[in-house]
This record gives structure tokens, sequence and C-alpha cells, in this order.
């Protein structure tokens, strides 16, 4: 056999390996592989161009078919959410969305997934607690998105395909710095180590699609940092899953240093006071996850010794002044 002929008979058998799943003299295509590249990207609506997460200890991605019922998931360890980072989901022949969570840690605990019953609205993850008391986040951050629907069609039909689709990953850990200030001007007598504060939410429990199942025990959340003091001020940070209206979201705060039960300075709803922020452009939900809560405590009656006022800012605006007795 010459030379030409041998070239001739490898360029045929490399056809029939890489062009049969599209050739039209093959009659069996159902086989043909078919599958999803799904990359990863982040943009809140405050943004006009995509971010990269980059490092993250968990990278988890479900694909759901039409029904929204679980066709496969994989879970990858220590990987770098960038720009080039992709995952080929293999799926064939139908409609799918893709969910991914990046991010989830021991602080967690992850629930069970079954192929073909899970579906979006099943339990994703529980945040650990003891007594009540959530487990320290630390600098845990979590993201959480889905992307728009991909169809694949019939392979019997159209042989091998391949298609690209996009998830963006929100963030919904939040973190809140506490301040709290004794004015200097109108308060004769005060001690920051008798400030006492409590952050408390109905949120350890997230589904796969990031929504929150309603009536959750109330979890209270510790301090990562604090009380600090300094000169006047007390401040504490909190590390927290994400905040949601009507879920007990509770910031109270408790003055011991005149009477030994304590009197409250503050005992509100979180959300409320960052909501009257956002009415005022200083805060969005939607977009920032860092808050800084200021509580400035003024005396309202210095020769009675009985009241005191005390104004509350978020992001450095003033979003609520009252009068309360002592």
């Amino acid at each position: 056999m010459n030379l030409r002929n041998k070239i001739w008979i490898m360029l045929f058998a490399l056809g029939t390996i890489f062009w049969g799943c599209d050739s039209l003299i093959y009659d069996d295509l159902s086989d043909c592989p078919q599958g999803v590249y799904v990359e990863f990207y982040s943009m809140t609506p405050c943004q006009s161009n995509p971010t990269f997460i980059g490092s993250v200890p968990s990278l988890t991605l479900f694909a759901f078919d039409e029904n929204d019922r679980l066709v496969t998931s994989v879970t990858k360890e220590n990987v770098t959410l960038s720009r080039d980072y992709e995952i080929l989901v293999p799926v064939s022949n139908g409609s799918f969305s893709f969910v991914a969570w990046a991010g989830i840690d021991n602080h967690f605990i992850p629930a069970t997934f079954t192929n073909g019953k899970t579906s979006k609205k099943d339990v994703m993850l529980t945040l650990k607690t003891a007594s009540g008391r959530a487990e320290n986040l630390g600098d845990t951050q979590v993201w959480q998105g889905e992307s728009p629907v991909v169809y694949l069609p019939n392979p019997e039909e159209y042989g091998s395909l391949y298609k690209y689709t996009a998830v963006n990953l929100r963030e919904i850990t939040n973190r809140v710095e506490l301040i709290v200030e004794f004015d200097k001007k109108t308060m004769k007598e005060y001690d920051l180590e008798e400030l006492h504060a409590q952050v408390s939410s109905g949120n350890g429990t997230l589904h796969i699609d990031g929504s929150m199942p309603l009536k959750q025990e109330v979890i209270t959340y510790p301090a990562t940092t604090g009380p600090l003091y300094d000169d006047n001020t007390a401040t504490w940070h909190y590390d927290m899953l994400d905040l949601w209206t009507g879920y007990d979201n509770r910031l109270y705060i408790s003055y011991t240093g005149n009477q030994e039960e304590g009197e409250t300075v503050f005992d509100g709803d979180l959300i409320a006071i960052i909501l009257l922020a956002a009415q005022n452009g200083q805060a969005n939900l939607s977009c920032d996850n860092d808050f800084t809560i200021k509580v400035t405590i003024k005396d309202y009656c210095a020769e009675c010794d009985t009241h005191f006022s005390c104004a509350i800012y978020v992001n450095g605006w003033q979003v609520h002044s009252f009068e309360t007795e002592m």
C-alpha cells in the first residue's frame, strides 16, 4: 500500500470518530453526547460590569429539568471562580436551568439530594446552632444564583450539541457593624462595659433556589468581634445570613449601668431601620451586604436624671430619633 492510500485511510478513520454524530450517514444518533458549559460571575443591579469572586472553599452546581426536578449535581472543593472557569454538565434532550452555590463551608449542615426527586424548593443548607445560638460565621461568605433556561434538542435528530450559559452569583451573607456611642456633652456618667447588644433572626435555613422557609426558629448571632471600647463608643461586628423582612430580625441594646436588671436602649426591627436608610438612598438590600448602624445616646433630662434620647444612623444617615425613660 502506497503512502497516499495510507493517508486517506487514516483521514477516513478520524472522520468517522469526530464527525459520526453529525453525519447524515448514521441512522442512530441517540447516543451522541450533549451538554451545557456553565460559567460564573457576580453582578448586582447597581453594577454595570460583572466581577469574579475568586477563590471559594466549595462550589455546588445543580441541573434541573423543566419540571424543576433535579437531573444531576456536582460539588467541587477549593476552586477559583475566574473569568475562564467553567463546568461541563452532561445533560441532553430538554430544557434545563442551573443553580449554583459557592462558599459553603463547615459552618453549615448540608442537605441530601436525590436525582428525579429533589426540587428547587427543598432545603439547601442550615446554619449550625447550639441552644439557639448560631455558629460564628467569621469571614465566611456564601453566594447563590440561577442561570437562564437552556434548551437542548433530541440527539436522535440533531446529534451532538453543546451550549453555554452563566450563573450570576449574588452574595447571601451580610456584615453589620454596630456602634453605640455615649454623647459626651450630655451624658455625665456612663460605663461602656455595661452596654450589651444582641442580634437575632429567623433566617438560618435556605432553599436551593435561595428562598427562605417561613416560621423558622429565631437564632441569636454571636458577635464576630466585640465589644471593642474606644473612648465613648462600644463596637460589635456581626456576620449573618441573608436579611429578609418578616423573619423576626431583631436588634436589642440594653444598659445595666443604672439598674441591675438593665434598661432597654433600643429594641426593634433590624431590617426596618435599614429600609428607612434605603428610602433615602443610603442603603440597598439588593446591592449592599455591609451596613454600619450607629446608636447615639444623649441625656434628654439631665436635671431629672430619668430620661435619655437615642438617635440611630445607618451608613451615616439618621433614620430614627426617640426618647425613652431610664
